[in-house]
């Protein structure tokens, strides 16, 4: 069976849970990380010498680092449905993958960190705005890119939609102001009415340290 060790409120472990529902794979998850603890235990190293969240072990094969696992399961059990069959075509879900990792996430997590988990004395709201320009600004490559297509790549989910689909949830929950993308608004309205999404990506995040902790507890 599947093992898959991380906290399920980390957004390094979302992805790989979301891509683990939409395959309908049998598993079992271990609470690491966070306020669980348990990274600093010698078992836990020997499978990932980082001590960080996720890893996963599948019938002996142990992997880390989110986007590798999520390319891994999508290829062993999702060809032809989350890895496209034609090399092209999975090439260009490997290319959004990397096109979000690089361009965009780096200015997420400044956003997420000021408005989540520090306290609100330590936030800074000016850069808090300059990073929601920059990934407005950034996403508008995705927006012109999904005019025409309902996912990242054509007309099926594929595993090119989950790293900013992961995310996409708390871009468009957090306060802050936004351009106008009106195909990413539809194609976040089509990931909605997936249910694994729902379930693994739209978690509640909350707004201070305190409650993003207290909801760490309760989604364990």
């Amino acid at each position: 069976m599947l093992e898959i060790w991380g906290r399920k409120n980390s957004s390094n472990v979302i992805p790989v849970m979301w891509t683990v529902s939409e395959l309908g794979l049998e598993h079992t998850r271990h609470n690491v990380g966070g306020s669980f603890g348990g990274l600093d235990t010698d078992d836990y190293g020997r499978l990932n010498p980082n001590r960080t969240i996720p890893t996963i072990n599948d019938d002996g094969f142990v992997l880390w680092e989110s986007t590798s696992i999520v390319r891994y399961l999508s290829r062993r059990y999702g060809t032809g449905t989350l890895c496209p069959e034609d090399p092209q075509q999975a090439a260009l879900a490997d290319q959004w993958m990397e096109w979000f990792k690089a361009n965009v996430l780096p200015s997420l997590i400044p956003i997420f960190f000021g408005l989540v988990r520090m306290p609100k004395e330590q936030s800074d709201p000016e850069k808090i705005a300059e990073a929601a320009r920059t990934v407005g600004e950034k996403l508008r490559i995705l927006d012109r890119h999904l005019e025409g297509r309902r996912f990242v790549v054509g007309d099926d989910l594929t595993m090119g939609d989950i790293p900013a689909g992961t995310w996409v949830f708390k871009y468009f929950t957090f306060p802050i102001e936004r351009p106008s993308l009106p195909n990413v608004e539809a194609w976040y309205a089509r990931l909605c009415e997936r249910a694994p999404y729902r379930t693994h990506a739209m978690n509640p995040f909350g707004s201070s340290p305190e409650e993003w902790l207290e909801l760490e507890r309760a989604g364990a």
